[in-house]
C-alpha cells in the first residue's frame, strides 16, 4: 500500500534552505572548528555535499540545512538561518532555477511553521539571526506580506530582538516596505541587471523602475529619515546574465551608492540552470566576479573617483582578467609614479598597488618615529611587495622606469620602441582627478642619487637632470 506523506518543517528547511543558498547577498566566511554540534536532521554534512550538492553551497559556510555562517565587519562569524519562504515563483527569469520554466515539485512554509522553526534553532543556539528570502507566489505584494507577517510573529509573539535580513520582493507596495523597515535589521531588493532593456530581455514580467528601483528608493527614504527600523539595504546583480559590460554595472553601482547609500552590492556570476532558456549559455568566468568586487572596493572603501575607475575598463567596457583594476589604473598614470613613501599623503599611498587602508595608516604612523627605508618593515606593515615595488621609492629602493614597466607588463615593446625612435614622449596622466591627488612628485636634496629612467617624475627640480632629457646623468 502506497502511503503519501507531506513534508514536515525539517524537510522544508532542508529543501528551502538549499534553494536559498543561491542567494549570494550574504558575505561568506570560513567555518570555524568551534561550531555548534547538531544531531539528527541537523547533523553537519547532511546538506551541501555529495553528488546532489546545491549550486553555490559550501559545507564550510553551510554546516547544516538552512544554516549559514556569515562574516561580520569585525571579522567574527554569525550563524544565520537562511531560508526561502517558498520556492513557488510566477516569474519568467530566464536564468533562475526557481522560475516557471523549471518542472519540479515546489514547497512553502506556513507563517507560524517558519517562525517556530527559527525560534527552535535559536533556542538550541544553532542560529543567531534570520535571512529570509522567497520566490514570488501570486505577486510581490502578497509574498512580501506573508514574509512580513512571519517576521511579526518572530518579533512580537516570540520577542526576538536579534538580526533579521528581510528580502523585499519586486513589486511590493510602499506600505509593506514601511512595515518591513520597522521589523527588519537590513533590507534588500535584488536588482539583477543594470538597465531596463536588459531586464526586459531576461525577465519580461519585471519592470526595473517600478518593481525594483522604486522600492529601493523607498527603503533609502525610510532608512535616511527615520530611526528604530532597518539600518541599511543591499542588493545583488546576476553578472553576465544579460550580457552587460562591467562599465554598465559600475554606472548603476555608482548611482546606487551615491543616491541611496547602499551598504553593499554583491556580484554573483551567472550559472546556467537546467530547463531554463539559458541552460546552454556558458557560465561567467569566476575572475570577472573577483574583479567586480575589487572595483567595488576601490569605489566604496578607497574612495576612487569615477574618473579614475573609468581607466580600469577596456574599450569594450570590461575589467582586465589578467591585472587587478588598481594596477591597471596605475599603469594608465605612470607619470604620477613612483611615490616617495616618506613624503606621500594617505590619498597618494592608497593609489599604490599593494597598499591598502590598513597598511597606509601603518606607514603614516611609523613615519612619525623613523623614515621608511627597507622592505622588511613594509611587509610587516602589510604592504604586498610584488605589487608595490615598481611604484614606490625610498632610500635603497630603485624602481624601474615607467617605460620599462609598461613594456614588461603589457607587452608593448615594439610600439614603444617605435614611439621613442620617433621622439614621441609618453602621454601625461589620463585622469584629472588622479593628477590632482598625485600633483606633488617626490623631491630630493641636491646630494641624492638620481634613478635612471625616472623621466623626472621622482626627481622634481633635480640639479643633475639635463634639460630636455628624461633620464638622469
Amino acid at each position: 500500500m502506497l502511503i503519501k506523506s507531506s513534508p514536515d518543517r525539517y524537510d522544508k528547511l532542508q529543501i528551502l534552505g538549499g534553494m536559498a543558498a543561491a542567494d549570494d547577498i550574504l558575505t561568506a566566511g570560513k567555518a570555524d572548528s568551534g561550531g555548534h554540534s547538531l544531531s539528527g536532521k541537523f547533523a553537519a554534512g547532511s546538506f551541501g555535499s555529495g553528488p546532489n550538492r546545491v549550486a553555490y553551497s559550501d559545507p564550510r559556510k553551510n554546516p547544516a540545512p538552512g544554516i549559514y555562517k556569515a562574516s561580520l565587519p569585525n571579522g567574527k562569524k554569525i550563524n544565520l538561518m537562511r531560508v526561502m519562504f517558498t520556492d513557488f515563483c510566477k516569474m519568467d527569469c530566464a536564468y533562475c532555477p526557481n522560475s516557471i520554466y523549471v518542472p519540479r515539485k515546489r514547497y512553502a512554509f506556513k507563517r507560524e511553521e517558519l517562525a517556530d522553526t527559527f525560534m527552535e534553532l535559536h533556542q538550541r543556539l544553532a542560529v543567531d539571526g534570520l535571512f529570509l528570502s522567497s520566490g514570488i507566489a501570486g505577486d510581490g505584494t502578497k509574498t512580501t506580506q506573508r514574509m512580513v507577517e512571519t517576521v511579526e510573529i518572530i518579533r512580537k509573539k516570540h520577542g526576538f530582538r536579534g538580526y533579521i535580513h528581510l528580502k523585499v520582493m519586486p513589486g511590493a507596495s510602499r506600505e509593506l516596505v514601511e512595515r518591513a523597515h520597522r521589523l527588519g535589521s537590513r533590507l534588500s531588493v535584488n536588482i539583477e541587471t543594470p538597465e531596463p532593456d536588459m531586464m526586459r530581455r531576461i525577465s519580461p514580467h519585471k519592470d526595473l523602475q517600478k518593481d525594483i528601483l522604486d522600492p529601493m528608493a523607498w527603503i533609502n527614504d525610510l532608512t535616511s529619515s527615520t530611526t528604530g527600523g532597518a539600518v541599511g539595504q543591499a542588493t545583488q546583480f546576476v553578472v553576465g546574465a544579460a550580457d552587460e559590460s562591467d562599465r554598465q554595472i559600475y554606472r548603476r553601482v555608482d548611482q546606487m551608492y551615491t543616491d541611496w547609500n547602499l551598504k553593499r552590492v554583491y556580484y554573483p556570476p551567472f550559472r546556467p540552470a537546467r530547463h531554463t532558456p539559458m541552460e546552454e549559455k556558458p557560465p561567467v568566468h569566476a575572475g570577472r566576479e573577483h574583479r567586480l568586487y575589487q572595483m567595488d572596493w576601490l569605489h566604496r572603501v578607497y574612495r576612487f573617483s569615477t574618473d579614475e575607475i573609468d581607466l580600469a575598463f577596456d574599450h569594450g567596457g570590461f575589467l582586465s582578467l589578467e591585472q587587478d583594476p588598481k594596477t591597471v589604473i596605475a599603469m594608465e598614470n605612470l607619470d604620477a609614479f613612483p611615490i616617495d613613501l616618506n613624503a606621500a599623503s594617505r590619498d597618494q599611498l592608497l593609489r599604490i598597488p599593494g597598499i591598502g587602508p590598513v597598511s597606509a595608516d601603518r606607514i603614516l604612523q611609523n613615519r612619525r618615529g623613523h623614515s621608511i627605508d627597507n622592505w622588511r618593515d613594509l611587509q610587516a606593515m602589510g604592504v604586498v611587495r610584488k605589487r608595490a615595488w615598481p611604484y614606490v621609492v625610498f632610500p635603497g629602493q630603485r624602481p624601474p622606469s615607467g617605460k620599462q614597466l609598461r613594456l614588461d607588463l603589457f607587452g608593448e615593446a615594439q610600439d614603444r620602441r617605435a614611439a621613442e625612435a620617433a621622439g614621441v614622449s609618453l602621454p601625461p596622466p589620463k585622469s584629472p582627478a588622479l593628477s590632482a591627488v598625485m600633483e606633488t612628485p617626490a623631491s630630493y636634496t641636491p646630494d641624492h642619487t638620481c634613478i635612471p629612467g625616472s623621466r623626472g617624475a621622482m626627481c622634481a627640480g633635480c640639479p643633475v637632470m639635463r634639460p630636455g632629457s628624461d633620464t638622469a646623468t
